[in-house]
């Protein structure tokens, strides 16, 4: 019986001229899997993922953060941010420290080698997201991240 079901919700969906390339879903993983091997082959010998790189640019951009809100900028969840700065901090590119106003605050920030690094990585992400780009206008990078920004703000306010 559960195979009827399904069967009938396929042929449905082939009736509505479902097709998977045009769901929003598929379309963005396939653009993020781009955008994350082009960033890559670029940040790939500094032995970085490209959440790690985040949360080195995202420390660059802020400055000291406390790491439940790292990990909200950088959207991670508490236990990847947690991981993710354990990591840079073995590799001496971050540092944790109690925040000096609430003890219970656990506060990262770049050290000088972490900061140095993201000055380096910063200009091969834009590269990164120039080839991923590279065959829209100015004017249509422009507008997808305009739009990207409407569909992520619709986002927040539903949660």
């Amino acid at each position: 019986m559960r195979a009827t079901s399904t069967e009938t919700q396929a042929a449905r969906a082939r009736r509505a001229g479902y097709r998977l390339d045009d769901q929003i879903g598929f379309v963005l993983r396939r653009a993020y899997q781009r955008a994350s091997a082009n960033l890559a082959r670029r940040i790939g010998s500094y032995d970085l993922t490209a959440p790690q790189f985040a949360v080195l640019a995202r420390l660059y951009e802020r400055g000291a953060l406390s790491q439940n809100r790292l990990g909200r900028l950088v959207a991670m969840e508490p236990a990847n941010i947690h991981v993710i700065v354990k990591r840079l901090s073995l590799r001496g590119l971050v540092i944790t420290e109690r925040a000096p106003d609430d003890a219970r605050l656990v506060l990262a920030r770049l050290t000088r080698e972490g900061a140095a690094l993201a000055e380096r990585l910063i200009p091969l992400e834009i590269d990164a997201g120039a080839a991923t780009l590279a065959s829209l206008s100015a004017t249509e990078r422009r507008e997808l991240l305009r739009l990207l920004d409407r569909v992520l703000d619709g986002d927040a306010a539903q949660a």
